[in-house]
């Protein structure tokens, strides 16, 4: 008989709090969607249809409202459309909207805090420190070890040209960029992801997405859709195995370093500068070790952050490569001008493809900006209003505690904002009806992306040492499908491929 009564207890309790939760907008008076129990408004990601940035952009494009009430699962939400609400969001009134409302518990798993995912003064405290990583001094640093890899690449796709081969092109640019990532944010040496597909290094980040169980599922959505329920299971953010390659590999390396007065031009160097206190007035990379005690970050801190330069450069740079040379193909007449823009640019640099002469290829800026524009690498934003904040011109406020939303895709591939929005124009950023405000892929304001620029670097040197060694050819003329796997913009198996023929002029370097 208690049983019974517990039960019912709880049906009654769950009935009530799903009814409130698909109920809340209803008590304000702003536009709204009706939500699907237990789906709320993203019954196409449980149905395996679309992705978490996907099915944000359907609702976004089926709609002409300016703040639209939606219902994340069970959790209620703010899409606006409104260019200025979402400058208002992101700069103008950042002091409500700072923080993204995700999972973070450093207290009891440090790895989760992270620069992406910390809250207010622990947040501005690591961006500061941080910051100063990502200097054009120190991404020229960076840049040799970065056009190394680049190299690999070129010589691993010799015998693809020589047999004139079909290539899935965003699986290479994966393979490199983690290359790129060992080298310059874990500072491992020796690591060949593009000779070997199956490395660790590479396998990991896969692993990471894939969705193994329920905790996987659950794990995976809560982060961004409910962190208080990872609280609530005693979970933790990143699966262990994540967890102790990220460690692992950081200690390791960390005290390999210190250990012997290793200097290395990358990230990992910056970070140690950090965890030493280190001066950087007399040589902004070499280090003085503080006592043990003094250390201002510890392993699991460096991991954190590690972590999510790791993966989520993996999954923005390589898709970036890899559709940028994909709407190359698509159009000669844009294939021939980037291939002459690094041509007539290498001229001028004794042929030499230095970080200078990477900064002055005009089109091939232009070109990677277009696709960052039709595939933002990150095709949402998410903030948490952290005050109330009442919308000028307009009777509603936000409430503190409420998730917002803003498509990035859906901005992006926007009529109103970018006209012939489907279609790939490198030159419409040369247009004087370009809307700056609403290029947005990076984010903007003082939480956007942190290291958009060696990303681009990253990016440019693929393409441009990619483009000079070799011709591509499109095997139809169609656009790209997507997938539902993961939140960004992954193709659908078989649709990113392209041919590889050899440059018969080219000469690497």
């Amino acid at each position: 008989m208690i049983l019974i009564i517990i039960l019912t207890i709880l049906i009654v309790l769950l009935i009530s709090f799903v009814k409130r939760q698909y109920t809340y907008w209803d008590s304000y008076d702003i536009p709204h969607l009706r939500a699907k129990f237990p789906f709320g408004n993203l019954e196409s990601i449980v149905k395996k249809q679309r992705s978490f940035g996907t099915a944000i952009y359907d609702i976004y494009r089926n709609s002409k409202d300016q703040i639209l009430g939606i219902y994340l699962f069970f959790k209620p939400a703010i899409l606006i459309r409104d260019p200025v609400l979402i400058k208002n969001v992101l700069t103008t009134d950042f002091e409500h909207f700072h923080d993204r409302g995700v999972y973070v518990d450093t207290k009891r798993d440090v790895m989760s805090g992270n620069l992406f995912s910390l809250e207010g003064k622990e947040w501005k405290s690591l961006r500061t420190r941080l910051t100063p990583a990502f200097t054009s001094g120190k991404l020229k640093g960076m840049f040799e070890n970065i056009k190394s890899i680049g190299s690999n690449l070129v010589d691993f796709m010799q015998s693809h040209a020589e047999e004139q081969a079909e290539i899935e092109i965003r699986d290479i640019a994966t393979r490199y960029v983690a290359d790129c990532l060992a080298l310059i944010a874990f500072g491992q040496e020796g690591i060949s992801c593009i000779d070997n597909p199956d490395h660790e290094f590479r396998t990991n980040a896969r692993e990471l997405n894939s969705n193994k169980s329920i905790f996987d599922v659950i794990r995976r959505s809560s982060i961004f859709i409910c962190p208080g329920l990872i609280k609530l299971l005693r979970l933790k953010g990143l699966p262990p195995f994540i967890r102790k390659f990220c460690l692992d590999m950081v200690t390791k390396t960390v005290q390999y370093r210190e250990a012997n007065n290793i200097v290395r031009k990358d990230l990992m160097q910056y970070l140690i500068q950090l965890r030493n206190n280190s001066s950087t007035e007399v040589d902004e990379w070499k280090i003085k070790t503080s006592a043990k005690d003094a250390k201002s970050m510890s392993y699991e801190q460096i991991a954190a952050n590690i972590f999510i330069f790791y993966i989520a450069g993996t999954e923005s740079s390589s898709s970036t490569i890899a559709y940028t040379l994909y709407e190359l193909t698509q159009n000669e007449d844009l294939m021939e001008r980037a291939k002459m823009d690094i041509l007539e640019t290498l001229e001028r640099h004794d042929g030499k493809i230095t970080y200078e002469s990477i900064m002055e290829m005009k089109f091939i800026d232009l070109c990677v900006k277009e696709t960052l524009r039709k595939y933002p690498g990150l095709p949402i934003l998410n903030r948490e209003c952290t005050k109330d904040f009442k919308i000028p011109d307009n009777d509603f406020t936000i409430k503190k505690g409420t998730s917002v939303i803003i498509s990035l895709l859906g901005i992006s591939r926007d009529e109103k904002f970018f006209p012939n929005a489907e279609k790939y124009n490198p030159d419409r950023f040369t247009s004087i009806d370009f809307n700056e405000d609403m290029y947005i892929p990076f984010g903007t304001g003082p939480r956007n992306c942190i290291a958009f620029r060696m990303g681009l670097l990253v990016v440019k040197v693929a393409v441009v040492m990619l483009l000079k060694n070799f011709n591509f050819k499109a095997l139809s003329i169609k656009e790209l499908e997507f997938d539902f796997g993961t939140v960004g913009l992954l193709p659908k198996e078989g649709e990113c491929v392209i041919k590889i023929l050899k440059e018969i002029n080219a000469k690497q370097e």
